[in-house]
């Protein structure tokens, strides 16, 4: 075995770092974040606030935060661009998707999402980060069917963009016309790394399992009041 998952059983953060593994073939189980979060979050190695967290079995360590998880594996698997600057711009990408995570949430719960707010969000917001990834692959030759978001080959970024935007849309399909208009070839991209033959398979049986669900509690049934409505 080389990784544990720590998270509970819904996509949101978790579903990045799986989507990962699977397309690198790297062998992992999955253990519910209670198992760690809260009772034993300082005990472990470099500690984390809360999940998810990798246990990885060779260097005998853990690692919390999302976008930190996704760049050690991405070191490991040579899943980074090769120049500098793409690789800065890897990392950029993940941490845009920790924040629109967070802000699709409304800053994790602190307030619960109402009509005004919401569509505030999703008409002014969303858009503008939709057309930051549009516009970023497209200045490295993202076209709709051909390229990735940093270039010519897949990296850790564009396994995060399909993460972030194929649950959004998965979850909540309203949203899907949102991303075909600020970023076409953005979604596009989602749609061919979803159906990449270690990815696919993945995201089916997860997907039967699991439904819909998003990051779960009242954040995820205030975000389908609004959506609905």
């Amino acid at each position: 075995m080389d990784y544990k998952i720590y998270y509970w059983d819904l996509p949101f953060r978790g579903v990045f770092i799986q989507m990962l593994l699977e397309e690198v073939g790297s062998a992992y189980t999955k253990h519910d974040a209670t198992e760690i979060y809260p009772a034993r979050s300082l005990e472990i190695s470099n500690p984390g606030m809360a999940a998810p967290y990798l246990y990885d079995c060779k260097l005998k360590k853990y690692f919390a935060q999302m976008p930190a998880i996704m760049m050690h594996l991405a070191r490991k698997y040579d899943y980074l661009p090769k120049r500098p600057e793409p690789q800065t711009l890897a990392l950029k990408t993940l941490l845009d998707c920790n924040d629109i995570l967070l802000e699709i949430t409304n800053f994790h719960g602190l307030a619960m999402w109402d009509k005004k707010s919401w569509e505030t969000f999703r008409y002014s917001r969303l858009p503008d980060w939709m057309q930051i990834f549009e516009k970023t692959g497209l200045e490295h030759g993202l076209k709709d069917g051909k390229g990735f978001l940093l270039g010519s080959t897949i990296s850790v970024a564009d396994i995060a963009a399909a993460a972030l935007f194929g649950t959004m849309v998965y979850t909540f399909p309203p949203l899907n016309a949102d991303l075909e208009e600020n970023a076409p070839a953005i979604s596009a991209l989602v749609k061919r790394v979803e159906a990449r033959p270690a990815i696919r398979p993945f995201l089916e049986a997860q997907r039967e399992e699991w439904g819909q669900g998003y990051c779960g509690g009242q954040i995820e049934a205030s975000l389908r009041q609004v959506i609905r409505t």
